[in-house]
C-alpha cells in the first residue's frame, strides 16, 4: 500500500532525476568540489541515525539551510530531501510499530510526518540543525506512539479547539498601518519604483560596476534570472511588463554573488572567525552556514538579512537610467 514515506521519496527523486545533486551550496555549476552524487546516491550515503558522522551531520546542517534559504521552490526542494532523509531511518521503527499494536503502517508514517513538520514549522531563530534534527525525531516518536495508544483510531488527532477560529470575523475591515502608503513621502508607486531603481544605478555606476551589471540585465532581458524565480510583478507593474513582452523584475542580489566566504562574512558583523564559529555551534549564529567539503561559506540573502539589508525589486531601465545620469550622459559600456 502506498504511503506517505514512499511519495516523499519519489517526488524527490522525481525533482532531481539522475541529475547530480549539490548538498554543499545547492548548485552543480558553481560548487567547488568536483563530484556530485546523484539524489538516489546522496539517499543511500547520507545516515542520520544513531551512527551519524561528522560528514553525515554536516549535509544536513547544508540541507537545513537550503531549505530555509532562497527561493520558494528550492526551498520547498531541499524541505522534501530532509524529510526522505530523515524518515528514511524510521522506517524500521514505524513497522515495528504496527506489528506491535496492529496499526496500519501507512497511518503511522503520515503521523511521523505530521510531527516532523510541526517541529520544522516551529524551529526558533537560532537553533541549531543537530538540535532541530533531534527535536525532529523525538517529536516524530511521540506523533506516532501518541496515535497507535489513542483508544479510538477514527479520532481526531488533535484537540478538537485546534479546529476552532481564533478570532471571530467582523464585517468590518481594519487597515494596517503598514499597508498604507504615506502620501507626504510617495506620491506615486510607480514614481517611487523608478527613482529606486535610478538610485541604484547612479550607486553602481560609482562602484564601477556597470559593465557587469550590464550582463547580468541582458541576461535576465532574455529570460534567464540567475535565481531559480523572477519577483512576482505588482498591479501597478504590468503595464511595463506588457510593453516588455515579459517580466524583467529582478532583486538586487541577482547582481551579488550568492555566497561569501565564512571568515568575510563573520568581519562583516563584526565577529572574529572563531567567535562566529562558536556562535555556529550554540546556534546563536547571526547567519546560516554550508559546508563545501572542510570548508564553510554563507549564503549572501542569511548575511543580508542579519545587516538588515534590503533586497528591493529593481527594472534593469531604471537602474540604466541611473547609471546614465550618474555618468553625465557618457557611454556606460566600459564603466
Amino acid at each position: 500500500m502506498s504511503n506517505i514515506f514512499a511519495a516523499i521519496t519519489a517526488q524527490s527523486l522525481r525533482n532531481f532525476g539522475e541529475e547530480p545533486v549539490c548538498a554543499h551550496i545547492g548548485d552543480v555549476e558553481m560548487c567547488t568540489v568536483k563530484r556530485h552524487p546523484t539524489y538516489r546516491e546522496l539517499r543511500n550515503q547520507v545516515r542520520l541515525g544513531r551512527t551519524k558522522t561528522k560528514s553525515n551531520l554536516r549535509t544536513w546542517e547544508t540541507i537545513v539551510t537550503l531549505a530555509k534559504e532562497g527561493e520558494k521552490k528550492e526551498r520547498e526542494k531541499w524541505l522534501l530531501i530532509a524529510l526522505d532523509l530523515v524518515a528514511s531511518n524510521l522506517d524500521g521503527w514505524a513497522r515495528d510499530l504496527a506489528r506491535t499494536w496492529h496499526y496500519e503502517v501507512s497511518d503511522i508514517k503520515s503521523a511521523i510526518v505530521e510531527g516532523l513538520l510541526n517541529k520544522w514549522d516551529e524551529m526558533p531563530a537560532g537553533e541549531t540543525s543537530n538540535k532541530l534534527l533531534d527535536d525532529m525525531m523525538k517529536h516524530a516518536f511521540n506523533c506516532a506512539r501518541a496515535l497507535v495508544e489513542h483508544p479510538s483510531k477514527e479520532a481526531c488527532t488533535e484537540d478538537v479547539s485546534y479546529w476552532a477560529p481564533e478570532v471571530s470575523h467582523s464585517t468590518e475591515t481594519v487597515v494596517l498601518a503598514s499597508s498604507i502608503i504615506d502620501s507626504g513621502s510617495v506620491l506615486n508607486p510607480d514614481a517611487d519604483e523608478r527613482i529606486r531603481g535610478e538610485r541604484v544605478g547612479a550607486l553602481l555606476h560609482r562602484m564601477g560596476v556597470m559593465s557587469h551589471v550590464k550582463e547580468v540585465h541582458e541576461k535576465i532581458r532574455e529570460g534567464m534570472h540567475r535565481r531559480a524565480n523572477s519577483p512576482v510583478i505588482t498591479p501597478a507593474q504590468v503595464g511595463r511588463s506588457w510593453v516588455d513582452g515579459k517580466n524583467i523584475y529582478y532583486h538586487f542580489s541577482e547582481l551579488l554573488p550568492q555566497y561569501i566566504a565564512f571568515k568575510e562574512a563573520a568581519k562583516a558583523v563584526g565577529l572574529s572567525e572563531s567567535q562566529a564559529s562558536r556562535r555556529a555551534r550554540s546556534g546563536a549564529s547571526p547567519f546560516r552556514v554550508l559546508w563545501v567539503g572542510n570548508n564553510r561559506v554563507v549564503t549572501l540573502a542569511s548575511l543580508m538579512q542579519a545587516l538588515n539589508i534590503p533586497d528591493p525589486v529593481l527594472h534593469p531601465d531604471d537602474v540604466e537610467n541611473g547609471a546614465f545620469h550618474a555618468s553625465g550622459g557618457a557611454d556606460q559600456t566600459d564603466q
